[in-house]
């Protein structure tokens, strides 16, 4: 199996804490911005927060697109990292994804207009007051998810 490592910034980390204490019960996301750093790790940069269009419950939530649009927009004009995946919380349920999530990503690789030949899924929540997340590798050309290994900044 294929070992795939990520890193979140730690300004990341505390931009999805603050986003998962202000939505509570409720789903909240953004896109995730990021960078390669070598063969098989990438580097997540920033986050967009999509709360913009007020679409959540407790089991989904349907990301704006304003404000992840002017994230990337910054984020390619300074060339500091490009789209690199998705992430949402599950307040009440594990940091697997769902039928529902898998569907999302694999919609995403499909896409034209995203131009991706991979993307990272990311899913959060707060468990003891503190953030937890896991990553998720998905690509074209691959036949299964690859669970991503955290690494420490």
């Amino acid at each position: 199996m294929t070992k795939i490592n990520f890193k979140v910034t730690p300004e990341v980390e505390t931009k999805i804490e603050r986003a998962l204490r202000k939505s509570g019960d409720f789903e909240t996301g953004g896109i995730l911005i990021g960078k390669k750093i070598e063969d098989k790790s990438f580097e997540i940069v920033d986050v967009s927060v999509s709360d913009e269009d007020n679409k959540y419950s407790i089991t989904s939530f349907i990301r704006g697109i304003k404000k992840s649009d002017m994230l990337l927009r910054k984020h390619y004009k300074r060339k500091s990292g490009y789209y690199i995946g998705e992430w949402h919380s599950h307040p009440k349920f594990s940091l697997s994804p769902s039928c529902q999530d898998i569907a999302t990503m694999i919609g995403i690789l499909a896409d034209d207009n995203y131009g991706v030949t991979f993307n990272i899924l990311m899913i959060t929540k707060m468990n003891n007051n503190k953030l937890d997340y896991q990553g998720y590798f998905f690509h074209k050309n691959l036949n299964e998810i690859i669970v991503l290994e955290r690494s420490e900044m």
